[in-house]
């Protein structure tokens, strides 16, 4: 056979691979809304979708991307083949045929997100907005940990599907240093409404495994109930996380909010109090003579969520606050 001859077999077969690998990243999705509660007239109102996998097509501008529902339904599906991966999300109304960004299920950035990874139908309620949720652990005390060879991932019920993903399996589930250097990780998600198991886990040279996640005696739980939520956490202490199992704050802190003045009764034990602003960086430290109650002048800090670790001789208590 000539050499030419087996060059272009070797280049068929070569495509033929591409192709194939090609075909196994990409899925079969079925969007499917329920219009039911939404102020919509299907006479005069077309439902579409636009996202990340249609380059965010204008809303109608697009008839691969219109949905329809069976006569008399109000649930309006569409299938689509997406690439694998993170995809982004949200529908809209197209009043009367004219394309239009106005008539989303809201207004803002923060859309539906999902980690696809296989064929799947997601059933969605119009205007039911996922919340986005940062998630910080605190790796400080994390031995062994180095971060130089270490990946801190999150996984649990908070992961696409509900399902744990195996730590490294999907790099949208690996937490980022909040600064260069430091020890605090932290990850945003989209989560709707309601409770979760997760946990945080060590991935060691890039290699997948559940070898190497944090040593406490369950999972840690959250419960999503507001628009906006920030987890604070530190690696394998379970009561120390706020949004965690349950974190016993043994003093009494008021008033919270605050605008100047933060008081904690009860604090004859206390040797030191710790503020950290919610990205973990230390913003104020109280050392003192043991006394009843604790003043800590907050004026100066600015709006926001902070994070208070309370120092006694059995360990550290941790709460939080907001400063107007």
């Amino acid at each position: 056979m000539k050499k030419s001859t087996l060059k272009f077999l070797a280049i068929g077969m070569f495509l033929l691979m591409g192709t194939y690998v090609m075909a196994q990243t990409q899925y079969s999705v079925t969007f499917e809304v329920d219009m039911t509660d939404a102020t919509f007239d299907p006479a005069t109102d077309e439902i579409f979708m636009s996202g990340s996998f249609a380059d965010w097509a204008e809303p109608g501008s697009d008839p691969a991307y219109l949905m329809s529902a069976e006569e008399g339904s109000m649930i309006y599906t569409h299938t689509v083949t997406i690439d694998s991966g993170e995809v982004q999300y949200k529908y809209f109304q197209v009043p009367i045929g004219t394309p239009s960004w106005d008539f989303g299920e809201w207004t803002g950035n923060d859309n539906r997100v999902v980690q696809l990874s296989e064929d799947i139908t997601f059933s969605n309620m119009w205007a039911n907005r996922p919340h986005i949720i940062t998630f910080h652990v605190d790796m400080t005390e994390a031995d062994p940990f180095d971060p130089a060879t270490d990946d801190v991932f999150i996984t649990g019920t908070i992961t696409y599907g509900h399902e744990w993903m195996q730590p490294g399996m999907i790099s949208t589930y690996m937490m980022s240093p909040t600064e260069e250097g430091s020890m605090f990780y932290s990850i945003d998600m989209s989560l709707y409404h309601g409770d979760y198991e997760y946990k945080y886990f060590r991935v060691i040279n890039g290699e997948t495994s559940w070898d190497n996640g944090e040593d406490i005696p369950s999972n840690r739980t959250v419960a999503i109930d507001t628009i906006a939520t920030t987890v604070y956490d530190i690696w394998s202490d379970i009561d120390a996380g706020i949004f965690g199992e349950p974190n016993v704050f043994a003093y009494s802190m008021y008033p919270n909010p605050v605008v100047t003045v933060l008081n904690i009764d009860n604090t004859s034990d206390v040797s030191q109090v710790d503020v950290l602003d919610i990205t973990g960086k230390l913003v104020k430290t109280v050392n003192f003579v043991l006394a009843q109650k604790i003043v800590i002048d907050v004026a100066e800090l600015q709006t926001g969520v902070y994070i208070v670790n309370v120092h006694n001789d059995k360990g550290t208590q941790t709460s939080k606050f907001v400063k107007n």
